[in-house]
């Protein structure tokens, strides 16, 4: 019992520190409970909404046990539940919780026992707090009601429900195998689905709860026992299942209806030189990503449609797992670099950026981005310290760059960057005539879950039509910032509204590639953030997703190339490569 009062006083902490439901819609039943390394505890310490106990009855005790030959003469109804439950509601700190008392013997004395037991502790036989509900060997449902109020049962017929006093009906159960075959992976067949569904549908149209036993314990049978709306779901694992349920709302996401895309014609040559470069930067997209977008798309991205790919290492030179700092210098110089450095080398050296370079040759640069202009992904482009966080640093290299014009977030910086750029509102940005700058929102812009609404694809749109109508040709860096955050945050809903946001962006730029014919789009990620799988979804469009971390991940990442010169572009290569075969499709030395 040494171990139980540990958990004890550990379970109390919690239970003070964190209401344990408070936000769940699903509810777990932890399925013979009794064989969990700590009893009772651990299923409602968890969040299990309903915790299930076999009671034997040998000499007037009730023990927790399956059978006769398992029983433990340590481990009895009242020590490991009842004592337990009425410590907790002394205390003050009993939520609600079901109790399902399976008994495995003859019904009537064993039944009789167990509510001698609840009796002895009259704050558990309030009834308000603790649901006792009989299962296993109960007496017929006409006798129900000849027990005391403080006890439920657990009808498991679905065929007498119109004839049953419910009542006195706590909860609906059906083994799961009468039913169906499925074992928790891959998906049900139609029919077994249908079958599972009617089951659900006739008990709960009584306005009772509905558990299945006998089921997969897998997370995708969880999700799907959610979904189909399955009252308390039957688990051996019940932390693992609480947990899961909490975040599957958050890794859920359905698509109200199709974001448009852009089919792009294919006319240019892919080995002829391009003019301008657009490289554009999914923070944090991985394939993963791409394909959830695309799938609650319903199959369909402007991406998606190009041809020349390639896959891009994303390592740092002090780490496998880069950050956007790393990443971005990378590309943005041709040089691998340490995590937290924005354009200079592992030495701390200053690096010249495509900005810099491009410039050097009469080129129009800009950099247009859903974060803030710091932000280390821009930064790199333009900035040189070995300190990602360094603003001051980064604002001076700012106010000093080439750059012709950008558009960020960052209202408030005006009075920073008034030696140099000109801030403007994005409708009246018409001409390059001197540098300019498009605040849109304070340290980033929102997110598309906040509002933010077309201002990337249109920003994209509008800098294009400027920089087409120059005699000069350019350089864009378009950086879809906001996926990131999704992937550290294990949202799914940010991960694919700013990627669908992006994937906008892109269609722009491969409008314009079409009707310039001169210019090559390369569309890549930094990184790819949170380790994200795709576990589940629709062709409705519904994605549900897992994570194997909050942080970035050493997965390699896809690369898109669109228009002359995108045949230089496939391939496994290093991300410091962008770099290199962007100067070498302009024709430009080293």
């Amino acid at each position: 019992m040494t171990t139980i009062h540990h958990w004890l006083t550990a379970c109390l902490f919690l239970l003070a520190a964190t209401p344990l439901l408070a936000q769940a819609e699903y509810r777990v039943h932890s399925h013979n409970d009794y064989l969990q390394d700590v009893p009772f505890w651990q299923a409602y310490s968890s969040g299990a909404a309903s915790i299930e106990a076999d009671l034997i009855l040998r000499h007037d005790t009730l023990y927790v046990a399956h059978a006769q030959q398992e029983i433990d003469p340590g481990v009895t109804f009242s020590g490991t539940y009842l004592e337990e439950l009425a410590r907790l509601a002394g205390k003050g700190n009993l939520r609600p919780v079901r109790l399902l008392i399976d008994l495995k013997t003859e019904a009537y004395a064993t039944l009789d026992r167990v509510v001698a037991a609840i009796t002895a502790y009259p704050e558990l036989a309030r009834g308000d707090l603790v649901t006792f509900i009989i299962s296993g060997n109960r007496p017929p449902p006409e006798e129900y009601a000849n027990y005391p109020d403080f006890i439920y049962f657990d009808h498991q017929n679905l065929d007498d429900l119109d004839r049953v006093d419910l009542s006195r009906v706590a909860m609906i159960s059906q083994s799961f195998r009468r039913y169906s075959v499925w074992n928790g992976y891959g998906r049900m067949t139609a029919q077994d689905l249908a079958r599972v569904d009617s089951v659900i549908q006739r008990a709960q149209n009584t306005g009772t709860p509905f558990r299945f036993w006998a089921t997969p314990d897998t997370k995708t049978a969880w999700a799907t026992f959610a979904r189909l709306g399955v009252d308390y779901i039957n688990t051996d694992q019940p932390a693992a299942a609480r947990a899961f349920l909490d975040k599957l709302d958050q890794r859920t996401y359905a698509a109200d209806r199709p974001s448009a895309t852009y089919t792009p014609q294919h006319q240019h040559d892919a080995s002829a030189s391009p003019r301008n470069i657009i490289l554009m930067i999914g923070d944090g997209n991985g394939l993963a990503q791409i394909s959830a977008a695309r799938m609650a798309n319903r199959g369909a991205l402007s991406l998606t449609n190009l041809t020349h790919i390639g896959l891009v290492s994303t390592t740092a030179a002090d780490d496998p797992v880069t950050d956007s700092a790393a990443a971005g210098t990378a590309m943005a110089t041709g040089v691998k670099t340490n995590n937290r450095a924005i354009g200079v080398d592992t030495a701390g050296r200053p690096l010249r950026s495509l900005v810099e370079r491009l410039s050097d040759h009469n080129y129009r640069t800009g950099i247009i981005t859903t974060d803030g202009i710091a932000g280390a992904t821009p930064a790199a482009f333009y900035a040189h310290t070995p300190e990602r966080d360094d603003s001051e640093k980064i604002m001076h290299d700012l106010v000093r760059s080439d750059l012709s014009f950008f558009i960020a977030g960052g209202e408030g910086l005006e009075k920073a960057i008034s030696g140099r750029f000109t801030p403007t509102p994005l409708a009246q940005f018409n001409t390059l005539e001197r540098p300019v700058a498009i605040l849109h929102g304070t340290g980033k812009m929102r997110a598309m879950t906040a509002g933010r609404g077309a201002f990337l694809p249109e920003s994209v749109a509008q800098s294009l039509s400027v920089l087409g109508q120059d005699e000069r040709p350019f350089f864009l860096m378009i950086e879809g910032a906001q996926i990131d955050n999704g992937g550290h945050a294990n949202e799914i809903s940010t991960i694919v509204t700013e990627m669908l946001d992006f994937d906008r962006a892109i269609g722009e730029a491969l409008r314009f590639a079409d009707a310039d014919g001169e210019t090559l789009v390369i569309v890549t990620a930094d990184h790819e953030t949170g380790g994200l799988g795709i576990a589940g979804g629709s062709a409705a469009g519904e994605v549900r997703a897992d994570f194997l971390s909050v942080d970035h991940t050493g997965t390699m990442v896809p690369l898109f190339a669109y228009g002359p010169g995108a045949r230089n572009f496939t391939g496994v290569f290093e991300n410091t490569e962008v770099f290199h075969r962007i100067l070498a499709a302009l024709g430009i030395p080293k």
